[in-house]
């Protein structure tokens, strides 16, 4: 089971609603500026809240204005909501599924109702946990949490943050917040980085990219090798430079036909599509990932300055991943899916309509053209043909009773 099996936002930048179910291995397909990663973000903003608390994760996107849906009219508040499925840790015991969800507001100020900048109001918080325990007993933690307004101080940080220490939503907590958002920046991934003992997590922006490989097992640095073969034909190696310097990048061996001793290229002579995919296979194969740490990993246009014949390598190392961590992704280029062994159930189709952008599964037309072999998901793309199936609001739940 994946991490995160569904989301729903409302109000969030572009998005007006949307309720998207995911899988072990998603990609957002769509368009220029449709909306794909105002998806992700959604997602991070409900890491950030946690961990910074939310009026820095408003702040950190530029304030309310970037933040609150503003066609076909400002919206006031924005909800994010989460169902998840998280195993426990003690053996043999069942999986702990529920939801997670967060309504925030802008704050004004009192009786005047005047904007109070940056200022955030929790309005609402709520998260369910539940499992079936030995002989059928349904184990269930709760809670809801609702503003008061003129109870006292608001609360500046999430309840969940509060309730971190103790087991079931500590487990919660902690997934939600290792939640990994790789958008890398060449210039990081190029950079030389200390060589520390504590040194080897992969950057999200792309940072100590020659310690992450470091501290790659065997196993996972072969694949990443041969990944990269395939991508960029004559790599026979990928590692760092020397480990025992003070400082160390990335590092390729290259041969070409004939030759007995490959060439050594460091990261900063290496062009912008190889570095950039020895990162991507780096953060897919890194330890913390392997090792369930790391519960989701998201990625943005994975196949950026790559030529298109590396789609098929690269979809095969998403897949790959796939099977020991949640990988999502964002591409405008529907390359990845123009195989025969690719599952368009893993596609859902983002687009920007009256400016409000609109996620769903492939529609069933498209489907049936491309198995009917009559147009590739790349030329329904491209041409714009490529709709997603959006379902019609659902009416809100019943919440269950809760105390503050």
């Amino acid at each position: 089971m994946p991490f995160i099996t569904r989301v729903q936002v409302d109000n969030y930048k572009s998005i007006a609603h949307c309720d998207v179910t995911l899988g072990r291995f998603t990609v957002l397909l769509g368009l220029n500026a449709a909306g794909k990663s105002n998806f992700l973000d959604a997602l991070r903003f409900v890491r950030d809240a946690l961990v910074n608390g939310p009026a820095e994760a408003v702040a950190a996107r530029g304030g309310w204005e970037e933040v609150l849906r503003r066609v076909p009219e400002p919206a006031t508040s924005c909800t994010i909501g989460l169902e998840f499925h998280l195993p426990d840790i003690t053996p043999d015991a069942k999986p702990w599924v529920g939801r997670y969800e967060i309504t925030l507001a802008q704050q004004t100020v009192p009786e005047t109702g005047r904007d109070a900048g940056p200022g955030v109001r929790i309005q609402r918080e709520l998260c369910e946990m539940r499992r079936l325990g030995v002989g059928g007993r349904a184990n269930a933690e709760h809670f809801m949490m609702r503003d008061r307004t003129g109870r006292g101080r608001r609360q500046k940080r999430l309840q969940l943050s509060h309730l971190s220490e103790g087991e079931p939503f500590a487990d919660l907590f902690a997934a939600l917040t290792e939640m990994f958002f790789y958008s890398p920046d060449l210039a990081n991934l190029r950079k030389a980085s200390p060589n520390t003992p504590t040194a080897g997590a992969l950057g999200e922006d792309g940072g100590d990219l020659g310690p992450a490989l470091a501290a790659l097992e065997e196993q996972e640095r072969e694949r990443v090798s041969q990944y990269l073969g395939v991508i960029v034909p004559g790599v026979v190696e990928v590692g760092p430079t020397d480990p025992s310097a003070d400082y160390i990048a990335a590092r390729i061996n290259f041969a070409t036909d004939g030759e007995t001793e490959p060439h050594v290229f460091r990261a900063e002579s290496m062009s912008e599509g190889t570095i950039r995919a020895i990162g991507l296979l780096t953060a897919l194969f890194q330890p913390d990932a392997r090792e369930g740490w790391i519960p989701l990993i998201a990625v943005e246009e994975p196949e950026l300055a790559l030529h298109p014949l590396a789609a098929g390598a690269l979809y095969d190392a998403l897949t790959e991943a796939s099977e020991y961590v949640q990988v999502l992704a964002t591409t405008q280029s529907a390359e990845l899916f123009d195989r025969k062994e690719a599952d368009l159930s893993a596609i859902r189709v983002v687009a920007a309509e009256h400016g409000v952008t609109v996620i769903g599964e492939v529609d069933p037309v498209s489907r049936s053209i491309v198995a009917d072999g009559l147009a590739t998901t790349a030329e329904l793309l491209r041409s714009d043909q490529l709709r997603p199936v959006v379902e019609a609001p659902a009416e809100p739940d019943e919440q269950p009773e809760g105390e503050e």
